[in-house]
């Protein structure tokens, strides 16, 4: 590790981040929060939430996991950073990264000195206001979009081992109205907003919300100079809606209500293979959002996220040369990679090796025509792989792979083949292991 940032935040402890203080993101559906994105949602109960609506982030649970951070434990919740840390020291994981950002280093000091029980207010926020969304995306949940409800009551579980990642939510869902999760955040933001650095409205699909346009408004008769407003959009919406939203963000920029606007957008693969993984997208249409969006703001970030799955391997080169040609086009765009883990079936880790060789052309790709942080990023989930992995772990989830992509298909009148013809040799691989496993074949 080069940069000395990084050395303060392990003189802390070896296991401490900052993003475990000061960024949360609110499912206010149903009451969840998990600090940072990566770990597993956790409920916020409403007991705590009775006397104090800054529970919606500081809840019991998340106190003890500072405090293992600050004894130098590790939280299990944590295991996407600790991978990556523990496949090659020289890989930076989301910890360091989160923790020297501008909105977390500079109260490094604040909070290594509180108590572990104490509350704070965040200054990185994402909050989902509902889940109502037009897409289904074949890694997402019911909680996260209304499409995957409407798809688990007509089809029910899938047919794999542990069904819980596209199962009905466990949780009460709230929904729009009379929600005292959402009546917390309204109560708990005048006070909050004041501090917060960053607010990012994600969903669902955050311009099918009307939270999001309440949001602008309260924004725009309450300037807060010194917040960068995100918003997260799948891009498969109507122009004229997209429109009305940026006409009226627009209007806060220029007025200087807030100190810049970022814009985040998702797509893991290109052409009928992104399609197949979030199936409601029409890669030709959100391709021409993504241009027009950059045309809209072109003095803003704009990230374009990919979640890089199993499904994202055979064509990621062809959605870096498309990234690349409008780079050179737009400087204001920022390619952003992570990787999948859940569900198990579609993470990378069950690679063989000819896709893991497709990987390696495809960071060299990136490497002779990326810039070194969007480039570390991918390279660090090659290293990952790279690393010893358990052969019956990957036995076990290409089994289920199998299984997914048979029962996805009867769902959306698909056939995967005929879209991934390039993965014909791994999806034999999954077969064998299904019927060596003794499941469905």
């Amino acid at each position: 590790m080069e940069n000395s940032k990084y050395k303060v935040i392990d003189q802390v402890s070896p296991s401490f981040c900052l993003a475990k203080w000061l960024q949360v993101t609110l499912n206010l559906y149903n009451g969840t929060n998990h600090s940072c994105h990566h770990p597993k949602r956790h409920k916020t109960p409403l007991s705590e939430l009775e006397n104090n609506a800054s529970s919606l982030h500081n809840t019991n649970f998340k106190k003890q996991q500072r405090k293992l951070m600050l004894e130098g434990q590790r939280p299990s919740e944590c295991s996407y950073c600790w991978n990556i840390e523990d496949s090659n020291e020289s890989n930076i994981s989301d910890r360091y990264i989160k923790s020297t950002d501008p909105w977390a280093y500079p109260h490094l000091k604040q909070v290594k000195n509180l108590k572990w029980d104490e509350n704070i207010d965040p200054t990185y926020v994402e909050v989902m206001f509902d889940n109502h969304c037009n897409f289904s995306c074949s890694y997402c949940l019911s909680d996260v979009s209304s499409s995957i409800s409407r798809e688990i009551k007509k089809f029910g579980p899938l047919n794999v081992r542990d069904p819980s990642h596209r199962m009905p939510s466990k949780e009460v869902n709230y929904g729009r109205d009379n929600n005292p999760y959402i009546d917390a955040f309204w109560n708990w933001f005048p006070k909050l907003s004041e501090s917060l650095e960053v607010l990012r409205i994600t969903g669902g699909e955050p311009f099918l919300t009307s939270n999001t346009l309440k949001v602008v408004e309260y924004l725009k008769q309450n300037p807060r100079p010194n917040l960068t407003l995100a918003i997260n959009s799948n891009l498969g919406i109507s122009r004229e809606i997209i429109t009305k939203h940026f006409d009226k963000i627009k209007t806060l920029i220029e007025k200087n209500s807030i100190k810049d606007f970022d814009f985040f957008t998702s797509i893991d693969s290109i052409g009928k293979q992104a399609e197949y993984i979030r199936q409601g997208l029409d890669s030709n249409q959100y391709f021409e959002n993504l241009k027009y969006t950059l045309e809209t703001f072109p003095n803003q970030r704009v990230i374009l996220m990919c979640t890089f799955n199993i499904l994202s391997i055979a064509n990621f080169q062809n959605l870096l040369i498309e990234v690349k040609n409008l780079k050179e086009n737009y400087s204001n765009l920022i390619l952003d990679i992570s990787y999948l883990r859940d569900p198990y079936y579609l993470s990378v880790y069950s690679a063989d090796d000819e896709l893991i060789n497709t990987m390696k052309n495809s960071l060299k790709f990136m490497e002779e025509n990326f810039n070194k942080y969007e480039t570390q990023k991918f390279k660090r989930i090659v290293y990952w792989l790279l690393s010893p992995r358990d052969n019956s772990k990957i036995n076990y989830y290409r089994s289920d792979f199998y299984n997914f992509v048979n029962d996805f298909d009867k769902r959306y009148g698909k056939n995967f083949l005929d879209i991934f013809p390039e993965m014909y040799l791994f999806y034999k691989k999954c077969r064998k292991a299904a019927a060596f496993m003794q499941l469905p074949v």
